[in-house]
């Protein structure tokens, strides 16, 4: 498919942002322009076969800018639904959202629920907003699960919601009885949906929704939203003075809000309070359905598999509620007659994508076949997940080619599977499959920074505590002495031999809570005995040692010089920003400092720290980059043979946009490859080896 005349410059411009624009003009296909026609008649639903990867979610955006009616587009799985959001924003629908389901079934309400919240939020979206008038309509993507599963009736939550206004005359109280009354959790400080915080005459309130919402404030335009976010009510005496959105990790006061209708966290409980979904949906929605006997398939398996179904509905009621709406049924392949079915020409890009034998030399070699293509007059699309593998994209293309032809244009987006518009010339392929990044695509929650925990106000009855002068000892609560007429509280802990000693509150600093290293209970100190007084010395002893170790071992490091790395290249820079995901700030500071040591021609010294999760691996991956781009080996030790695997498949899948060799040496590799391996890493024909203690064996050695 060729471009229009001046049109190459202006889709440059806007392909950074992800937008679908006209690059693949699906109306050219007959096809497609048969299926838009039946389905702006109505009637029976339309099925279609021959889709492939992520055409289907295309082809949905397509149909919402032509036809500009919201769309239900319904999943077998829960992955599936996620996956289809991702394609669905790539191809540039403007409004998605996911309508989440409980993987097993809803026990009890709970306020606090993020499934339930996020399943509320939308109800009242829909409900409120019907966005058969509004140019830009919605797409909602759900799983078979989420649809089985009721939701409140709009009418319900309309009449389970508290109206909040400024100058409205309305006390705390009356509000956080109010919230009690609804479920919602008092807490110190706001995290989680349907939690509330009250400090006096300001109440915090983070609701699973906020319908109705008017913004005002300096050069805003009072406008109806809808919102999860948290909000912040300040009370003059009992009139509200003012309510404004707050940031969940300052919480500081941003927008004022002019009012705002606090919809309650569990209504909808009960039968009579519960909807089909399908109900609310506006009646000009088109229902596409993914592979329509999958979805039936797992509905069933669903409902079978739980001890109580009674509240859920069936896919027969379901379909039946279905019916009264446009339908759209795609498949792979056709399961009843074929003549009932129009035939869109998709095939698969299985020939470009990344061979697991091939290395670096496959992807150049996939890569010049695309570029081939492009040169064939063919419509090449290839999606990179930042700006980051776009350029780096490019730079490869033009040591092939000398410049990016054309007609292959590079996209900055994230789709799921390729394919390929035979009727149209083009081949759509995401880097992940040319490259062979397969990384599990997780939803990111916000992570915030937790409240410091005070030992003491964790301290219950019968926790082993320490005491500086007497030992280990066991926690009996605290007591309240009067004493030379004053009153004063005492911390109670028992020792050996039945001996209790009271310390004052005054004295609290010399008391700590027990933290061991074996899940065996401590043996209580014996008060009088020396025993505790020598174990205080033999430890002292032991970290002077220690000390002096760890001094002589500094110095050491300190004068044996090392390697002094020079500043970040434009491939340093490159690897960095394909980080597919926004740095946190203790990963900013330690990068820095990883790089700040490597400046320095001194052997480097740090111990990183941190949860499973927090991006320790990455830094290490830098940190690699850094030394390899500079002509060094290098070697990465683990402690387990699966960490091994792990870390060999992160590490081949981060480094795919470079000519960088990394190589895996553990117990699963067999001799022969093992030696292959060994001979090459002393010839330095291995940038990276990753390996468990193998790696510390004599025959071992690097160039």
């Amino acid at each position: 498919m060729k471009l229009k005349t001046g049109s190459l410059e202006a889709l440059r411009q806007v392909i950074l942002i992800s937008k679908y624009t006209e690059l693949m003009e699906l109306e050219r296909d007959k096809t497609v322009a048969e299926l838009i026609s039946r389905l702006k008649n109505g009637g029976r639903a339309v099925k279609v076969e021959g889709t492939w990867g992520s055409f289907a979610r295309l082809l949905a955006v397509h149909i919402s800018k032509v036809l500009k009616r919201p769309i239900l587009y319904i999943c077998p799985h829960i992955d599936d639904a996620d996956n289809a959001s991702d394609d669905l924003k790539t191809f540039g629908a403007e409004r998605v959202e996911v309508f989440p389901a409980w993987e097993g079934q809803e026990d009890l309400p709970d306020a606090t629920d993020e499934i339930r919240a996020e399943r509320l939020k939308l109800v009242s979206r829909i409900s409120h907003c019907p966005s058969h008038a509004n140019a830009n309509p919605f797409i909602v993507s759900a799983p078979v699960q989420a649809i089985c599963q009721p939701i409140p009736k709009p009418s319900v939550l309309k009449e389970r919601s508290l109206g909040l206004g400024v100058e409205r005359t309305l006390s705390p109280e009356e509000v956080a009885e109010w919230l009690i009354e609804n479920e919602f959790e008092a807490v110190e400080r706001v995290d989680l949906p349907g939690q509330f915080a009250r400090r006096g005459g300001i109440i915090d309130i983070y609701a699973p929704l906020l319908n109705e919402k008017v913004l005002s404030g300096e050069g805003q335009q009072a406008a109806a939203s809808h919102s999860e976010g948290a909000i912040r009510i300040e009370f003059f005496g009992d009139t509200i003075e003012s309510i404004r959105e707050i940031n969940l990790d300052s919480l500081r006061s941003t927008q004022q809000i002019e009012s705002v209708n606090i919809v309650s966290a569990v209504c909808g409980a009960s039968p009579r309070e519960s909807e089909l979904f399908i109900n609310i949906l506006p009646e000009d929605t088109v229902v596409i359905i993914q592979e329509p006997n999958d979805v039936q398939e797992v509905a069933g398996v669903y409902l079978e598999r739980l001890e109580d179904s009674g509240r859920l509905y069936s896919w027969q009621d379901i379909y039946k509620a279905i019916e009264k709406f446009t339908q759209l049924h795609i498949c792979r392949f056709a399961a009843s007659r074929t003549e009932d079915f129009l035939k869109v020409d998709i095939k698969s890009v299985q020939q470009f994508e990344h061979k697991a034998t091939s290395m670096w030399a496959g992807h150049k070699a996939a890569l010049e076949e695309l570029v081939s293509q492009a040169k064939q007059d063919k419509q090449v699309c290839l999606y990179c997940e930042s700006a980051a593998e776009v350029k780096r994209v490019g730079e490869i293309i033009k040591e092939i080619s000398k410049k990016v032809p054309s007609s292959f244009q590079l996209c900055n987006g994230f789709i799921h599977q390729g394919f390929v518009i035979n009727s149209l010339n083009t081949i759509v392929i995401s880097h992940h499959e040319l490259f062979g990044q397969f990384a599990i695509r997780r939803r990111q929650r916000p992570m915030r920074a937790g409240l410091p925990v005070d030992s003491l106000t964790d301290l219950q009855v019968g926790d082993y505590i320490v005491h500086v002068s007497y030992g280990i000892g066991k926690f009996l609560g605290v007591e309240t002495i009067k004493e030379k007429g004053a009153v004063n509280e005492y911390l109670t802990i028992a020792f050996a031999d039945g001996v209790k000693i009271q310390v004052s509150v005054h004295n609290i600093y010399l008391v700590q809570k027990y933290i061991g290293t074996s899940p065996k209970r401590p043996r209580l100190s014996k008060v009088g005995s020396k025993r505790w007084q020598k174990q205080k010395e033999k430890v002292a002893k032991s970290v002077q040692d220690l000390a002096a170790e760890l001094l002589e071992v500094q110095a050491k490091r300190q004068s044996m010089g090392g390697i002094a790395f020079g500043a970040d290249s434009n491939w340093q820079r490159e690897f960095e920003e394909s980080f597919p995901y926004q740095e946190t700030p203790d990963q900013s500071t330690a990068v820095e400092q990883i790089k700040a040591d490597m400046a320095q021609a001194v052997a480097m010294d740090r111990l990183l720290c941190g949860d499973v999760g927090y991006g320790k691996t990455e830094l290490a991956m830098r940190a690699a980059f850094k030394a390899v781009e500079a002509g060094k080996q290098t070697a990465v030790l683990v402690p387990t043979t699966v960490l091994c695997v792990q870390h060999g498949r992160t590490f081949t899948e981060r480094f795919a946009d470079f000519p960088i060799v990394v190589e895996v040496l553990n117990r699963f590799k067999t001799a022969t490859q093992a030696k292959d391996i060994i001979k090459r890493a002393k010839k330095g024909q291995v940038d990276i080896l990753i390996g468990t203690h193998r790696l510390l064996s004599g025959d071992v050695s690097f160039k």
